[in-house]
């Protein structure tokens, strides 16, 4: 796996490192205790599962049914796995950076902004993986896998079964807990997506590695997501860059 895609190995590895997990009591695969919100104008912290009750449907303005069999992932799944577009804003130890996601087809494009300094990285299925500065006028290209792409697909590509889900009565926010493909992820842990309780739209993504605290997850809110666009996914134009 290349070390410059944002993959799902790589967030799990940064927060883990940063939250000094080994040993540490907190199992992400416990049901989080403190408090969420899904703006990406607010600073997010933990999904809170103290606020809700978990076992009631209709809570707040969401007909959503924590013990029924409609879940709002799979819903999502069917609209957009393997085709799809998302810019996310992280939050946290991540907090500012914006990123973009665009997965089709075998083919993948990820691109980062940090104060506002872009770079992006691009597998257009050609068997290379393009890595473009922005801020330096640089690139790099460097044989990749495709086969490994699933790894970079964060929404849905190591994403394996529901374990739970709670209504946050304070935001109307629909949060579903997954377990995380250890083969594919790197690490044990969960994801969970916060859902917006009237139109089941995502809004937050948070990863939680097994052993971390929630404080130290990887935290994402979703500016907005709509279908792949296939003008990011070809072979970029390098005439302007210098190769490294």
């Amino acid at each position: 796996m290349n070390k410059k895609m944002v993959t799902i190995i790589a967030a799990l590895a940064m927060c883990t490192a940063m939250a000094g997990c080994t040993g540490n009591d907190t199992a992400s695969s416990s049901k989080a205790e403190t408090t969420t919100t899904t703006t990406a104008a607010a600073e997010s912290t933990a999904p809170a599962e103290s606020t809700a009750d978990s076992t009631s449907a209709n809570v707040g303005t969401t007909d959503y049914d924590v013990d029924g069999n409609f879940r709002a992932f799979e819903q999502m799944k069917d609209k957009y796995e393997g085709n799809y577009l998302a810019n996310l804003t992280g939050q946290m130890s991540n907090n500012g950076t914006k990123y973009t996601i665009c997965i089709k087809d075998g083919k993948a494009y990820q691109a980062l902004t940090v104060q506002g300094m872009k770079s992006y990285t691009v597998c257009p299925g050609d068997g290379k993986l393009y890595n473009v500065s922005e801020g330096t006028t640089t690139y790099s290209i460097e044989d990749f896998d495709e086969n490994e792409l699933k790894a970079a697909d964060i929404l849905f590509g190591a994403t394996l079964d529901f374990d739970h889900a709670y209504i946050d009565t304070t935001t109307n926010v629909v949060h579903e807990y997954y377990n995380l493909d250890s083969s594919v992820s790197g690490g044990e842990g969960q994801i969970v997506y916060g859902f917006d309780g009237a139109t089941y739209d995502l809004k937050q993504v948070v990863l939680l590695p097994e052993g971390a605290d929630e404080s130290s997850a990887v935290y994402f809110t979703v500016d907005s997501m709509g279908e792949a666009d296939d003008s990011l996914l070809a072979v970029p134009d390098l005439s302007a860059y210098t190769k490294e």
